[in-house]
Protein backbone atom coordinates (compact mmCIF):
# COMPACT_ATOMS: atom_id res chain seq x y z
CA UNK A 1 0.00 0.00 0.00
CA UNK A 2 1.23 3.32 -1.12
CA UNK A 3 1.65 6.09 1.41
CA UNK A 4 -1.26 8.78 1.24
CA UNK A 5 1.24 11.83 1.47
CA UNK A 6 3.81 12.86 -0.64
CA UNK A 7 7.16 12.26 0.84
CA UNK A 8 7.16 16.08 1.20
CA UNK A 9 4.40 16.08 3.20
CA UNK A 10 5.44 12.92 5.33
CA UNK A 11 8.85 14.37 6.39
CA UNK A 12 6.86 17.53 7.94
CA UNK A 13 4.34 15.89 9.47
CA UNK A 14 7.15 13.55 10.80
CA UNK A 15 9.09 16.40 11.97
CA UNK A 16 6.39 17.67 13.98
CA UNK A 17 6.50 14.61 16.33
CA UNK A 18 7.45 15.90 19.66
CA UNK A 19 10.25 14.31 21.87
CA UNK A 20 9.78 16.30 24.75
CA UNK A 21 6.84 17.64 27.24
CA UNK A 22 4.91 14.99 25.38
CA UNK A 23 1.31 14.42 26.61
CA UNK A 24 2.24 11.42 28.28
CA UNK A 25 5.27 13.09 30.23
CA UNK A 26 2.71 16.02 31.05
CA UNK A 27 0.80 12.93 32.73
CA UNK A 28 3.51 11.48 34.38
CA UNK A 29 4.78 15.24 35.64
CA UNK A 30 1.29 15.56 37.13
CA UNK A 31 1.46 12.22 38.86
CA UNK A 32 4.71 12.99 40.09
CA UNK A 33 3.80 16.48 41.54
CA UNK A 34 0.75 14.79 42.87
CA UNK A 35 3.46 12.50 45.14
CA UNK A 36 5.06 15.88 46.15
CA UNK A 37 8.49 13.89 44.42
CA UNK A 38 11.14 16.21 43.33
CA UNK A 39 11.94 15.90 40.13
CA UNK A 40 14.29 17.05 37.19
CA UNK A 41 13.29 16.45 33.47
CA UNK A 42 15.75 15.51 30.50
CA UNK A 43 19.15 15.23 32.62
CA UNK A 44 21.78 15.57 30.02
CA UNK A 45 24.32 14.36 31.96
CA UNK A 46 22.72 10.76 32.79
CA UNK A 47 23.08 7.97 29.94
CA UNK A 48 19.83 8.58 27.69
CA UNK A 49 19.06 12.17 29.18
CA UNK A 50 15.88 10.30 31.29
CA UNK A 51 12.71 11.99 31.11
CA UNK A 52 12.72 12.48 34.81
CA UNK A 53 15.10 11.67 37.51
CA UNK A 54 14.07 11.19 41.05
CA UNK A 55 17.78 12.05 42.65
CA UNK A 56 16.54 11.36 46.26
CA UNK A 57 15.35 7.84 44.99
CA UNK A 58 18.21 7.44 42.80
CA UNK A 59 15.67 6.94 40.11
CA UNK A 60 15.74 7.41 36.23
CA UNK A 61 11.87 7.54 34.41
CA UNK A 62 11.64 6.74 31.26
CA UNK A 63 8.35 7.16 29.71
CA UNK A 64 7.83 5.36 26.56
CA UNK A 65 5.37 5.48 23.38
CA UNK A 66 4.30 2.18 22.85
CA UNK A 67 4.35 2.56 19.14
CA UNK A 68 8.23 4.38 19.06
CA UNK A 69 9.45 1.43 21.83
CA UNK A 70 7.71 -1.42 20.37
CA UNK A 71 5.70 -2.53 23.46
CA UNK A 72 5.37 -5.85 22.94
CA UNK A 73 1.49 -7.51 23.58
CA UNK A 74 0.33 -3.42 23.05
CA UNK A 75 -2.40 -2.67 20.23
CA UNK A 76 -0.44 0.82 19.23
CA UNK A 77 3.04 -0.93 18.88
CA UNK A 78 1.74 -2.35 15.53
CA UNK A 79 4.19 -1.57 12.75
CA UNK A 80 2.63 0.51 9.48
CA UNK A 81 1.49 -1.28 6.62
CA UNK A 82 3.77 1.01 4.12
CA UNK A 83 7.61 1.13 4.60
CA UNK A 84 7.79 -1.69 6.95
CA UNK A 85 11.66 -2.53 6.29
CA UNK A 86 12.42 1.38 7.97
CA UNK A 87 9.58 0.88 10.89
CA UNK A 88 11.15 -2.32 11.46
CA UNK A 89 14.85 -1.18 11.36
CA UNK A 90 13.85 2.15 12.66
CA UNK A 91 11.93 0.30 16.13
CA UNK A 92 14.31 -2.14 16.85
CA UNK A 93 16.84 0.45 16.76
CA UNK A 94 15.08 1.85 19.05
CA UNK A 95 14.58 -1.36 21.61
CA UNK A 96 18.05 -1.74 21.33
CA UNK A 97 19.34 1.90 22.66
CA UNK A 98 16.95 1.87 25.41
CA UNK A 99 18.27 -1.49 26.16
CA UNK A 100 21.71 0.17 26.09
CA UNK A 101 20.84 3.13 27.96
CA UNK A 102 19.03 1.12 31.13
CA UNK A 103 21.97 -1.16 31.66
CA UNK A 104 24.14 1.81 31.20
CA UNK A 105 22.17 2.90 34.40
CA UNK A 106 22.07 0.45 36.16
CA UNK A 107 25.67 -0.12 36.04
CA UNK A 108 26.43 3.58 37.65
CA UNK A 109 23.62 2.74 40.31
CA UNK A 110 20.64 4.02 39.01
CA UNK A 111 16.89 2.12 39.19
CA UNK A 112 15.76 2.54 36.01
CA UNK A 113 11.94 2.99 35.64
CA UNK A 114 9.71 2.51 32.65
CA UNK A 115 6.54 3.81 31.98
CA UNK A 116 4.55 3.20 28.98
CA UNK A 117 1.62 5.16 27.39
CA UNK A 118 -0.91 3.01 27.80
CA UNK A 119 -0.38 2.14 31.22
CA UNK A 120 -1.26 5.65 31.80
CA UNK A 121 -5.24 5.05 30.58
CA UNK A 122 -4.76 3.85 34.50
CA UNK A 123 -2.55 6.10 36.20
CA UNK A 124 -3.59 4.62 40.15
CA UNK A 125 -1.76 1.41 38.61
CA UNK A 126 1.54 4.21 37.49
CA UNK A 127 1.19 5.95 41.07
CA UNK A 128 1.49 2.61 42.74
CA UNK A 129 4.86 1.65 40.60
CA UNK A 130 5.79 5.44 41.19
CA UNK A 131 5.52 4.53 45.42
CA UNK A 132 6.96 1.36 44.83
CA UNK A 133 10.20 2.70 43.05
CA UNK A 134 10.70 6.03 45.52
CA UNK A 135 10.48 3.06 48.61
CA UNK A 136 13.77 2.25 47.31
CA UNK A 137 16.67 3.90 48.29
CA UNK A 138 20.37 3.04 47.53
Amino acid sequence: MADVYTKAKRSEIMARVKNRKTNPEEQVAALLRKLKVRYQRNVSSLAGEPDFVIRSAHTAVFVHGCFWHNHVGCKRAKLPATNKAFWKKKITGNKKRDARIAWRLRKEGWHVLTVWQCALREPERVVKRLRRALARTT
